[in-house]
């Protein structure tokens, strides 16, 4: 089995993916379940995990009612406020819906995620532990990977989750820093990261071997059995298509064996995101 652990759907219409502009080409569009579930199929994929493209709780019902009616979304990790005076019951409100597994609290597209150490969040940051929510964490430069290590290690609670490799710097051939970074979070037995992300932090056409070294070292610092495979779909599509990184992500994964291997392509995230299989 196959498990997309990060993909992103969205209706441009209901106004809150205040993230996406007309600059980002083809993606700049309404991305349904239609148009990711051929992609999927094709690829041998049975379940996904669909993550916030809003900041704002409204999505989290619009896309609680797509894996509603769509029950190959196997999970949903929602957005949240953790500042918001009443963090403790949306916490509770989201953990009660049985499609959300976590959230993934952004501000201003997280372009710094410095605003997460903020003292006056720890009551937020206690909900989401407390009601079995895990957290995403989004940074957009990898420099940030060791804010995201402080967050984990201040609240040893909550099960954190990388995205996208932290970013890696790869057009610019940045390794030993990021690696660092990478290492400090890996050490944290709380937090697991996704194997996602890597084709849009390199040019267009990149060999595999210039990737492989990135993906290597999140597999050896955090082990098979807390690294989720994920496409980040449709942004993706801005790098590569779905069939290109699911074939480079096989090339990537052959140097384990096959139980882990499974572990990466759907035990991870089915273990972290409690995800049922049915």
């Amino acid at each position: 089995m196959i498990i997309d652990a990060h993909i992103h759907l969205w209706r441009l219409g209901r106004g809150d993916n205040l993230a996406l502009t007309p600059e980002m080409g083809s993606i700049y569009r309404d991305l349904e379940p239609q148009d990711v579930k051929p992609k999927l199929d094709a690829a041998g994929v049975s379940l996904a995990v669909l993550v916030q493209a809003a900041e704002t709780l409204a999505e989290a019902l619009f896309i609680v009612g797509l894996a509603r009616k769509f029950p190959w979304i196997a999970g949903i990790i929602a957005w949240i406020d953790p500042a918001s005076p009443s963090v403790d019951e949306e916490a509770a409100a989201l953990a009660w819906l049985p499609p959300v597994k976590g959230v993934r609290p952004v501000r201003g597209d997280n372009r710094s995620i410095d605003w997460m150490l903020d003292r006056q969040l720890e009551r937020g940051w206690h909900a989401i532990a407390a009601n079995g929510l895990s957290l995403d964490i989004l940074v957009q430069n990898w420099r940030e990977i060791s804010l995201a290590a402080a967050l984990a290690r201040k609240y040893p609670d909550l099960v954190v989750i990388l995205d996208h490799c932290g970013k890696p710097d790869i057009v610019g051939g940045v390794f030993d820093p990021w690696a660092q970074h990478i290492d400090e979070l890996a050490a944290l037995p709380n937090v697991s990261c996704k194997l996602s992300g890597l084709l849009n932090c390199a040019i267009p056409g990149t060999a595999v071997a210039d990737i492989a070294p990135y993906a290597a070292h999140v597999l050896n610092a955090f082990g098979p059995s807390r690294v989720m495979w994920a496409s980040d779909w449709p942004p993706l599509e801005l790098a590569a298509s779905y069939p290109v990184w699911i074939e480079i992500s096989r090339e990537l994964l052959q140097p384990l064996s096959a139980q882990h291997r499974n572990e990466v392509l759907s035990g991870t995230a089915t273990r972290v995101y409690r995800l049922n299989q049915n």
